[in-house]
This record gives structure tokens, C-alpha cells and sequence, in this order.
């Protein structure tokens, strides 16, 4: 039989199912797998959303890493302002907080937002509770963040969302965004295998395309989560699981094999 033709076959018989996506090597479409649109998902989460970066072991294990990631690509450039984009809890703003003179939080969840003023200076950060999809700050930023937003979002908003950012982003600004569903990482490679995974996930040509079509560039990446992606239990004992992970940090993380990307974006 054809090769073409074989795959054409696989191709429209097992679409919108997780075969597909271990068969033909390609995330499926969110909207395929969960029927909640990413705006209303989170409306309803705050202080329970915030506190497992701090409470459940996998969680805080990532945060631990990403903190120190963003400092490497922040690397003392100076920053007047930063535009943390689908801030939710204000995580993310927080951290670099003592890094920038003013700082704007834009979210569609009046909850998180909520929890987000409780944390941070109110005399420098300004919250923004829209939908990005029909405003326009009328500012552009030294920085622009955007953690935990794109492997959550349909297609669709994705490539609405990198547009907004590069509309908003100084010609030397920097941004700064995780893939926390790598496709192509270790853990949810073998739980594909296993068909513990639905086929849900962003891969890096994915990146690659939508920083490419809004006229930026990637200059760096790390990932970070090789042996698990597990929040809650593993069978791999914690302890081990963060020495492991940062040993593999500190010596080389520009690789693509944790589950965990974090992309250092400019023009």
C-alpha cells in the first residue's frame, strides 16, 4: 500500500482521538479533548490555584526551576515596565516584582485577580480583569510574560494571543513563556505509549510557528521536568526527583526533553 495513502487513512479514521496523536506524532487540538474553553476554566480558581506552587511537591519543584530560568534570561537588563499576561494569581508578577518600576496584570478571572492584589504593591502594579481579545493597552513593555497560558488555549487563541503580546512588546523588549505540556518531552512521550495521555499538548514547532508569523525570534530555551510530570504523587521519591532535576539545570538545560519549556522571545 502507498505510504501516503496509509497515512491519509490513519489520518481521517482516528482524528480527534489520542491515536491520533500517537500514530501520526502530533498534538491534538485542545477543543478535540476538553469542551471548556480556556477563558471560563478558570474563572472560579484563586487562592486554591496559588497555593500549589507552594503545597504540592511536583508544582513547587517546577516553580523552584522556572524562578531560577527567568533570572538567567532577565539577566540585569533593566526594566521600566512588564505586562504579565494572563497573570491569574499574580505568581509570576510577585517574583519580579522587585525587578521592574510598574508592572500591569491582565486576566480574565476577577478571582485570581483578586488574590493577585492581596500579594503585590499596589503602588506599582495595575490589574487589568478583560479579555485581551477586544482591548488594546495602548503601551508597549520591557518585558512580557505568559506562564501556563498557551498549551491551555484553544488554537485559535493562541495565535491571537502571540499577535496581542507582539503588538505590545518594545522592539527590545523581551518575553518570556512556558510550554508546561511539552509534546515531545520524555514523561508525556512514555505516557503516550502507555495511553495514560490523551494526546493533549504543544510542540515546538508549534512555538516555532507562532513566534515566526508575528515577526519575533526565539533566542534561548530550557526545559526542565525530565523525570515526571506528576504534581501530587510520583513513584520516583521526591527528594531524588529535585536533586535530579537540578543537577540536569545546572548543567545543561537547553534541550527540549523536560516537559517544561521556557522560551526567551525578542525581534
Amino acid at each position: 500500500m502507498n505510504l501516503s495513502l496509509l497515512k491519509n487513512f490513519i489520518k481521517n479514521y482516528f482524528r480527534n482521538t489520542k491515536f491520533y496523536a500517537i500514530f501520526l506524532l502530533k498534538p491534538l487540538k485542545k477543543e478535540y479533548i476538553d469542551k471548556k474553553n480556556y477563558t471560563s476554566s478558570h474563572f472560579n480558581k484563586g487562592e486554591d490555584y496559588h497555593i500549589k506552587f507552594e503545597k504540592l511537591p511536583g508544582r513547587k519543584i517546577m516553580w523552584d526551576l522556572e524562578k531560577k530560568i527567568i533570572s538567567d534570561f532577565i539577566d540585569n537588563k533593566e526594566i521600566n515596565n512588564h505586562l504579565d499576561f494572563a497573570s491569574g494569581t499574580g505568581r509570576i508578577a510577585k517574583f519580579l516584582e522587585k525587578n521592574n518600576k510598574e508592572q500591569y496584570l491582565l486576566d480574565s478571572s476577577k478571582k485570581m485577580l483578586e488574590y493577585a492584589k492581596k500579594i503585590l504593591n499596589s503602588n506599582k502594579s495595575t490589574f487589568i480583569e478583560d479579555d485581551f481579545t477586544k482591548i488594546n493597552l495602548n503601551k508597549k513593555f520591557d518585558l512580557i510574560t505568559a506562564f501556563r497560558f498557551f498549551p491551555n488555549a484553544e488554537f485559535f487563541l493562541r495565535e491571537k494571543a502571540m499577535k496581542f503580546i507582539s503588538e505590545h512588546l518594545k522592539y527590545d523588549g523581551i518575553l518570556i513563556i512556558n510550554n508546561h505540556y511539552n509534546f515531545w518531552s520524555i514523561p508525556f512521550f512514555f505516557s503516550r505509549l502507555t495511553f495514560r495521555n490523551n494526546g493533549f499538548g504543544m510542540s515546538h514547532k508549534e512555538i516555532v510557528k507562532l513566534v515566526k508569523i508575528n515577526n519575533l525570534k526565539i533566542y534561548k530555551y530550557k526545559s526542565v521536568g525530565l523525570l515526571t510530570h506528576k504534581d501530587k504523587s510520583s513513584i520516583i521519591p521526591w527528594n531524588f526527583v529535585s536533586r535530579f532535576e537540578n543537577y540536569f539545570y545546572k548543567k545543561k538545560s537547553n534541550h527540549l526533553m523536560g516537559y517544561n519549556a521556557i522560551y526567551l522571545i525578542g525581534r
